[in-house]
């Protein structure tokens, strides 16, 4: 019988925010996968600092993958195709493999964009995703503010691949959560700015996480460079 490929969100740092199925999941499975990339080393080993905080891992098979952090579409595939043969290399094997992920596995993740290869190359391979608390969701609890209320609609921005979009969806939308946002802080700031904002936003770091800062004057940023784990909150109500 084939293992099981689980996609683990760990939480957004504190090692006491992993839910207790990931908990379980991490303790019985046979290998850990840690996706690492040249440009976001530290993305991995986070993912697992927390995960062994919370679970021993000594046990286990701890597997690093490295996936591009790029926008071509061959290079990204290739290092996908060689990380899902390896995952079904061991999932052949009869291997239950917990693919391990800060935040949660649906939301801009490695995680998701493997489904498909490993689904490719082992079609009846068993998939279970076990959800994870977001960064937004613990950069909003630093502060007490609810993201939404009743019929408030909310959008998500990866900064980390431009802000195309970003004053449309400041127009039409409640709340807007900016994700990765460290190296177009002054951008943001800029299109706030322009747009009356600035006084309703806020900037939480490392959330969850020792040294964890939060920012209510976001003009109090400009021409700085947040932490990477940053997530800025723009929340038009409720202040």
């Amino acid at each position: 019988m084939t293992g099981t490929f689980y996609g683990v969100g760990v939480g957004p740092g504190d090692p006491e925010l992993l839910t207790l199925k990931a908990i379980s999941v991490l303790k019985a499975a046979h290998a850990v996968v840690v996706p690492k990339s040249k440009d976001t080393a530290s993305c991995g080993s986070q993912a697992l600092g927390i995960a062994a905080k919370a679970v021993d891992l000594s046990d286990k098979e701890i597997v690093e993958m490295a996936f591009p952090m790029t926008k071509d579409r061959d290079e990204l595939f290739s290092a996908r195709k060689e990380a899902a043969s390896r995952i079904t290399g061991m999932l052949r094997a009869g291997r239950d493999v917990a693919f391990i992920t800060l935040g949660d596995p649906v939301l801009y993740s490695t995680f998701g964009c493997l489904i498909p290869f490993v689904k490719e190359l082992l079609p009846e391979v068993r998939i279970r995703v076990v959800p994870g608390i977001t960064s937004f969701s613990a950069a909003a609890s630093a502060v007490n503010k609810p993201i939404a209320e009743s019929d408030e609609k909310v959008a998500i921005i990866p900064a980390a691949y431009g802000l195309a979009g970003l004053e449309e969806a400041l127009r039409a939308f409640d709340t807007v959560i900016i994700m990765k946002v460290n190296k177009v802080m002054d951008e943001v700031i800029c299109v706030l700015k322009r747009l009356g904002l600035d006084g309703r936003a806020f900037l939480v770091s490392r959330a969850s996480l020792p040294g964890e800062e939060v920012v209510t004057d976001i003009k109090s940023l400009e021409g700085a460079r947040p932490d990477y784990f940053s997530t800025l909150i723009v929340k038009k109500s409720g202040w």
